[in-house]
């Protein structure tokens, strides 16, 4: 299976904070899809970890398993993150 790897430069508390209610926003949306199902499934729905980015900047990365999933998250980020400007 092809995994889908996001990498997001998030900076500061504020963006932190927009990284986690998207992950949060996310999270219900994928419960509200998909139901209680999701102890039947032997992969988790994302995971996410801290990578050095190019310009040595701590950076997270967000790995999906559905290319659908990454979609979604990025529509819940985008919203996120604009207010976090």
């Amino acid at each position: 299976m092809t995994e889908i790897v996001l990498e997001l430069g998030v900076r500061g508390p504020t963006q932190e904070a927009a990284f986690v209610q998207a992950l949060d926003c996310f999270a219900r949306w994928r419960e509200e899809t998909c139901g209680t199902n999701w102890m039947d499934r032997d992969a988790p729905d994302f995971m996410v970890r801290t990578v050095c980015g190019r310009d040595g900047q701590l950076n997270k990365a967000i790995i999906f398993q559905e290319s659908q999933w990454a979609d979604m998250f990025m529509k819940f980020w985008r919203t996120e993150n604009r207010f976090a400007a």
